[in-house]
């Protein structure tokens, strides 16, 4: 096959939605192999026939794409899960065996829905790093001063800095947090207003500034997808009015210059300087 062949081949819809089968196919094999059993042999040779179609795909991609192949990160990130698939999963590189599921996250890849919330994900990073940083801020400052006024009252909870802010991280997910409370309201009972105040700072204000994060990189992301769309369709459109505009150019002059060899009727050309149609005249004797 030509390369221009290839490249079409591989650019298709119905060799994505293949390949997206066979990663989801690939999915389901490694599932069912942790249940072992008779089907195991069956499961490994079907695994590496898997493989070797990520490898004819990787190969295709490459012949058509040639250098270009690397400029996507995406493609690199394909590349990568396929090599370490060949790697042998014996000797020193056994450990490398349990990366073999990272073939399934080439789900990602295939979806470009998936990519797109990926792509926003890592944009968010530098605005969501200032929030987490703010968040951790909050988090020791309040570790210490839980020290501080239940430590020795509580100490399984706030005995030392460690166990103060793995505590007030178990707080912020509200994730049995009653437990602690009744435990320091024993011994302090004005303590509620220190764990209402963080959960309130913390688990409804400072992570959900978080998540707005993420959501205004997801909305720029989708509206910078559809700007791209929007642009190569108004391009195409545009090609195509001034093609019709040539075209309509071009029987504007032919029909001129049948007109004027017919009879020397006026011609359909503008005036350059009054704007106006210009008759051009018969020669004599006709």
């Amino acid at each position: 096959m030509r390369r221009d062949q290839v490249t079409g081949l591989v650019e298709s819809r119905w060799f994505s939605n293949t390949m997206l089968v066979v990663i989801l196919v690939n999915a389901v094999i490694l599932g069912w192999a942790t249940y072992g059993g008779t089907a195991l042999p069956y499961l490994i040779v079907a695994e590496r026939v898997v493989v070797g179609v990520f490898v004819v795909e990787m190969a295709l991609k490459l012949y058509a794409w040639r250098g270009s192949f690397f400029r996507d990160p995406w493609n690199w990130f394909d590349f990568l899960v396929v090599a370490i698939s060949l790697v042998p999963a014996t000797g020193p590189f056994a450990v490398l065996r349990i990366l073999r599921v990272l073939r399934i996250l080439r789900v990602i890849t295939a979806v470009p829905q998936m990519r797109m919330i990926i792509t926003a994900l890592f944009k968010s990073v530098p605005g969501m790093g200032t929030v987490i940083g703010l968040l951790l801020v909050v988090i020791y400052t309040s570790g210490i001063i839980a020290q501080q006024l239940f430590g020795e009252d509580v100490p399984e909870f706030f005995g030392n800095l460690g166990r103060s802010l793995y505590t007030m991280f178990l707080l912020m997910t509200t994730e049995n947090w009653p437990d602690v409370s009744n435990a320091v309201l024993e011994e302090h009972p004005l303590g509620w207003i220190f764990f209402v105040l963080y959960i309130v700072l913390t688990a409804f204000i400072m992570l959900n500034l978080v998540i707005g994060v993420i959501v205004t990189s997801m909305e720029q992301e989708v509206s910078e997808s559809r700007w791209a769309e929007d642009q190569e369709l108004e391009e195409v459109q545009h090609e195509a009015v001034m093609a019709r505009l040539t075209e309509l150019g071009r029987q504007v002059e032919q029909l001129n210059r049948m007109l004027v060899e017919r009879d020397g009727a006026p011609t359909l050309e503008p005036d350059a300087g009054q704007g106006r149609e210009t008759t051009v005249q018969a020669a004599p004797g006709q």
